[in-house]
């Protein structure tokens, strides 16, 4: 038997309670010393098979603890395969219980990530660790309960533009996996604000010094098509197509995949207006026209007149980015064969017209890089 919270009746140790108790005494022990990393991985892989068995009502008596124990270990600062683990246990541990305490633990971790960073930034890796654990905690929340928590995604939104300042890359990186989750999640229901700053943030991240941070701010630009591009008008959506063509350029082939992907979703998004979260809630009347402008200048345009050492990686990148735009407008907006095969023209047109390329050894290519991503 253990304590109950605040002094009540003894709860009854189950396998799940037992588990939990270990995990507090895990964390009791390394504010003196830093927990043993194949430890925590061990315990908490043991926890995630608990949390499947346990019923609903012990994963309630234990709730309370069970997540404060994962946060203070995050807040510790741990590695990479213990941080995903926590904060995936952190939300199945809601899901399965009581959901209402997923305001008070968001709000929580965004305070700890708020108060972080008004203190003087510093190079402290165990700063760096927690940043990132906290960070990937509250994502894993937004990604399971964004919808109940859309009135945080402001304060969310300037955390991770906080975030982004910190040298080191794997912050940033997680920062924006942080902001892609928190996107996903809302599901284009929060502020329009909010939605702009992110927007903003990611803008940024696409330039980025660092490879892994420009690929996950081109996870960030699909997550938003996604959601119906909440928040922008014709211009942004123009502006990010155009960055996501100059990132088919990329010295990085992951990098070069991430953003033929969200060409593509956004300019499904693009030919779908109907589908946009409007920007002020209002309709945008020239959506439709500009579309085709967007197929013809971000598709068909940079295919015939690439040239030089990045022709043939800008050519295998666009012929991407046309297998996700048609994947996309047929699968999640229902777009007719009629219309696809309009498409189908277009892209054989633009085979024909270029007497250097192979279509052969092109959609060989592309295979591969299904095959081999």
């Amino acid at each position: 038997m253990a304590k109950g919270v605040g002094g009540g009746d003894p709860i009854p140790l189950s396998r799940f309670g037992a588990l939990v108790a270990q995990l507090e005494s895990v964390v009791a022990s390394a504010r003196q010393k830093t927990p043993d990393a194949l430890l925590c991985f061990d315990l908490l892989s043991e926890l995630s098979s608990a949390i499947d068995e346990a019923p609903k009502e012990t994963i309630q008596l234990w709730q309370r603890k069970c997540e404060d124990a994962l946060q203070s270990l995050l807040v510790l600062g741990t590695r990479r395969p213990v941080r995903r683990l926590a904060s995936s246990a952190m939300g199945r541990i809601i899901e399965k219980g009581d959901v209402i305490s997923v305001y008070s633990r968001a709000s929580n971790l965004q305070g700890w990530l708020v108060d972080v960073k008004r203190a003087e930034a510093t190079a402290c890796a165990a700063l760096d660790n927690f940043q990132t654990g906290a960070a990937q905690c509250l994502g894993e929340i937004y990604r399971l309960f964004g919808r109940k928590i859309t009135a945080g995604l402001i304060e969310t939104s300037s955390i991770v533009a906080k975030l982004m300042k910190y040298h080191e890359d794997f912050v940033r990186q997680d920062a924006l996996l942080l902001l892609e989750n928190a996107l996903e999640g809302s599901g284009g229901g929060g502020a329009a604000a909010a939605y702009q700053e992110a927007f903003r943030i990611i803008m940024r991240g696409v330039s980025d010094k660092s490879f892994i941070v420009r690929a996950a701010a081109a996870r960030c630009l699909k997550a938003f098509a996604n959601i119906g591009g909440p928040a922008l008008g014709m211009a942004d959506f123009d502006s990010s197509m155009s960055y996501c063509v100059k990132g088919l350029e990329d010295s990085v082939s992951s990098v070069r995949d991430s953003f033929a992907e969200a060409l593509g979703a956004i300019l499904a998004l693009a030919v779908n207006p109907d589908a946009q979260v409007k920007k002020g809630g209002k309709k945008q009347t020239a959506s439709a026209k500009k579309i085709e402008d967007g197929v013809q200048k971000h598709l068909i345009v940079p295919f015939v007149k690439a040239n030089g050492a990045n022709a043939k990686e800008l050519r295998i990148g666009l012929t991407l980015s046309w297998v996700f735009f048609l994947h996309m407008i047929h699968m999640k907006y229902g777009t007719p064969d009629s219309e696809l095969q309009n498409y189908a023209i277009q892209t054989m047109e633009i085979l024909q017209g270029n007497d250097s390329l192979d279509p052969h050894a092109l959609v060989s290519s592309v295979a591969l890089r299904f095959v081999n991503p």
